[in-house]
């Protein structure tokens, strides 16, 4: 980062001063090797784990790749570059995002935690389509059910499937954020935007029927989680 006066150092300093609050971390399983010498340059590719060690005692861990570059100034070696990055992306590989998105006054241990219960708690279900071929799906890759005669729609974020079996023997197979809405469909409530009017909105602009039976508990559903849907547009 270029900063152009003390301004701009002052703003830098104050976003840092969250990491401050952050638990210490521990670094173990240190690694380092000569990629590149010529001169007065080096060039060091290194790893490590960090260990962190949240309020509620959960440990979290993160295994972390860097490149450093030293140069030799006046008689001195300096470190001239670091880029570091994680062994795995964030956000560790996952489609749906945490409920509370990433800002400057996010706590970063808390929301990688976040990140990790979604992806513990999700294991992939096996769909056997029509033409007999098998779909393995994490749960956050399908967004809802649809009944089509003695068959079953999936529809996905980008496509859509047959397989066989009615919709409530299907639905003896989802986890438990899926929820029946309707006789003829069954939704993935983490893509549920609001409720409004006997209908469903999906977070991509799809609308989907609630039946009079199932309204009333759709809407008790969400009543402890204001965060999934948005109350002030339910109805």
């Amino acid at each position: 980062m270029i900063f152009n006066g003390v301004r701009d150092w002052k703003s830098f300093a104050e976003l840092q001063k969250k990491e401050y609050e952050e638990p210490p971390v521990m670094l173990t399983d240190e690694e380092y090797h000569l990629l590149f010498h010529e001169r007065n340059v080096w060039i060091v590719y290194g790893r490590y784990k960090a260990t962190a060690t949240l309020e509620d005692g959960s440990i979290i861990h993160a295994h972390v790749r860097g490149t450093y570059v030293w140069r030799r100034v006046n008689r001195e070696i300096k470190l001239a570059h670091v880029h570091g990055s994680h062994a795995q992306d964030i956000p560790l590989n996952q489609i749906m995002p945490p409920p509370n998105p990433l800002t400057v006054d996010t706590r970063y241990f808390e929301y990688i935690k976040q990140l990790d219960i979604l992806k513990a708690d999700s294991e992939k279900m096996e769909f056997r389509d029509i033409e007999k071929k098998y779909h393995y799906l994490f749960p956050y890759e399908v967004l809802y059910l649809q009944a089509a005669l003695q068959k079953t729609v999936v529809y996905t974020k980008d496509d859509s499937f047959q397989i066989s079996g009615i919709l409530t023997e299907n639905e003896k197979k989802l986890p438990k954020t899926f929820r029946r809405i309707h006789k003829s469909y069954i939704v993935n409530t983490m893509f549920i935007d609001h409720i409004c009017r006997y209908q469903v909105f999906l977070k991509n602009g799809k609308k989907l029927p609630i039946s009079r039976a199932q309204y009333m508990g759709l809407k008790r559903y969400f009543q402890p989680n204001h965060n999934t849907v948005d109350s002030t547009r339910r109805e």
